[in-house]
């Protein structure tokens, strides 16, 4: 797959994640709002009903007692008269008996007459005794404007001795405040606690609620308010105000579904991230692997060719057979097979670690300055051939360190050869190699340091990778395989130490190793 639909999809895929995450915010946002609107829409309708009741008790308790007051007012007026006609039954000779029967005009004794059971000695036909008690239209029309007239003065006589009363008299707080606990319950707001102060008409607070005292800082917290009493004449009125603590977490309770889903949906995206992240990898591996076998090969026929050639010459009749000629022979054949064996031995080490075998490491206690010394010995020379210097600077008291010499010899010549393969061509090679301790001595640094042509950022970070190599011009013009980074971090990793890389494109390259140290 080539690269380029490789990115294509991953930007695909990224898009359509991040469409996905934002329509869930939009609809969270959405949610939380209409959410939002139903808990202020419950509040004021909660609010309203209650300013209704309070209203509606007030007036009711000025209305029964206007009533009380009229009963006793008509008690007090002038009785009024009724006549009535007693026909007696056949055995009486006179006509009739005409009396005057005087009631007191008490509402409450005309119901109670009204609603006496029925006798049979008080039955009309039976005793001979008729009503002629007789209303009409015109009465009944008189009795209307005069009640009619009786309520209008009723309530203009609320409205004015009721506004002109402190809201403190009016008002019943036990009753306000079961009125509220009501309402919200009914409205499905009980478990959400509230608070609430009520002020009057100049703005003076006269009452706050017992568990909100020593809270109370100013009407600026409140988040919902009421007028009461609006009927009242004029422009101001009481308030009350009230304030839910909780209200924020209230109106986010949509997030504890919507955290879920999106978490879920960073997870995928995090787990799709990591798959395609080591396709790439895998990919990266893949092509290096290919150059790696393109590189091994073409390394791999020269001491072929070499030893091929140098094989056949004995044969040849126009080749002289003296002695010198034949230790030339032998000595490209035997350079030859041992190289051939060291490549050889290179892959089959690094395929015994990738596998995580210690076996091949036989650990002892070592002394790391005589190691270096060894290694110098054998590579002082070359450098100075090419024009180069190599020093040393071993100023590590606590050097001795429980290792293989074997591998930790391999390390040295490692990092040495790749100095020397990426030395600047516009300068003579500067090669340094340096010891001390840390932590006490409880640590040994190894530092190695080149003036060589450096390591660009973004290659730095992948020296350490199977099969990398850090391109110098031509891929074949630098003899490596990309191993040998990589087979050096193993080596030191599997010592219980690090190895980091330090380097400055153009000026040079630094290794540092940290080993744990033994006693002397």
């Amino acid at each position: 797959m080539k690269k380029s639909t490789i990115w294509m999809l991953i930007t695909i895929l990224v898009v359509v994640f991040i469409a996905l995450i934002g329509v869930e915010i939009s609809y969270m946002r959405s949610l939380i709002t209409i959410h939002t609107n139903d808990f202020d829409g419950a509040v004021h309708r909660s609010l309203a009903r209650v300013a209704y009741f309070l209203e509606r008790d007030e007036t009711q308790r000025y209305l029964d007692l206007e009533l009380e007051e009229r009963d006793r007012r008509m008690l007090d007026a002038q009785s009024s008269m009724r006549k009535w006609t007693l026909v007696p039954p056949s055995s009486v000779d006179a006509d009739s008996i005409t009396f005057d029967i005087t009631l007191l005009a008490n509402p409450a004794f005309y119901s109670y007459l009204t609603q006496m059971p029925e006798d049979d000695d008080l039955d009309p036909e039976r005793k001979g005794i008729s009503l002629e008690d007789v209303m009409t239209s015109e009465d009944l029309k008189d009795k209307y404007l005069r009640q009619k007239d009786l309520l209008n003065d009723v309530v203009l006589r609320v409205l004015h001795q009721a506004s002109n009363r402190p809201v403190e008299q009016r008002v019943d707080f036990a009753q306000l405040q079961a009125y509220l606990d009501a309402e919200l319950d009914m409205q499905g707001l009980s478990s959400v606690p509230y608070h609430y102060v009520v002020e009057n008409k100049m703005g003076e607070v006269v009452y706050i609620s017992e568990d909100f005292e020593d809270y109370y800082d100013g009407f600026e917290q409140f988040n919902y308010r009421q007028d009461l009493f609006i009927n009242d004449p004029g422009y101001v009125y009481p308030t009350i105000y009230v304030w839910f603590p909780t209200r924020d977490q209230y109106r986010h309770t949509p997030l504890g579904i919507f955290i879920p889903t999106l978490a879920l949906s960073l997870l995928l995206l995090v787990l799709s991230v990591i798959v395609v992240n080591s396709f790439l990898r895998q990919k990266s591996y893949s092509d290096m692997k290919s150059d790696f076998i393109s590189n091994m090969t073409h390394e791999l026929k020269t001491p072929v060719s070499c030893i091929s050639l140098a094989s056949q010459m004995p044969s040849d009749k126009d080749v002289a057979k003296s002695p010198a000629v034949i230790e030339h022979i032998t000595t490209v054949i035997s350079d030859e097979s041992k190289r051939l064996s060291m490549l050889v031995e290179k892959v089959l080490q690094l395929s015994m670690f990738s596998k995580n075998e210690n076996k091949t490491i036989n650990f002892r206690n070592l002394d790391l300055h005589e190691v270096v010394d060894v290694v110098v010995q054998t590579l002082k020379l070359k450098v100075e051939q090419s024009g180069g210097v190599l020093e040393t600077d071993l100023g590590a008291e606590q050097n001795c360190v429980l290792a293989d010499e074997m591998h930790i010899t391999n390390v040295l010549f490692n990092l040495l050869d790749n100095a020397m393969k990426y030395s600047s061509e516009e300068r003579s090679l500067h090669l340094k190699i340096s010891t001390s301790n840390l932590d006490d001595g409880k640590s040994l640094l190894l530092s190695i340091e080149d003036n060589g042509i450096g390591i660009a950022k973004e290659d730095l970070k992948k020296i350490f990778d199977r099969f990398f190599r850090v391109q110098k011009g031509n891929v074949h013009n630098v003899k490596g395989f990309g191993l040998g980074l990589s087979y050096v971090q193993m080596i030191i990793h599997k010592h219980r130490g690090t190895i980091a890389a330090e380097s400055e494109l153009g000026k040079g390259t630094t290794f540092n190793i940290i080993l744990p140290t033994i006693k002397n």
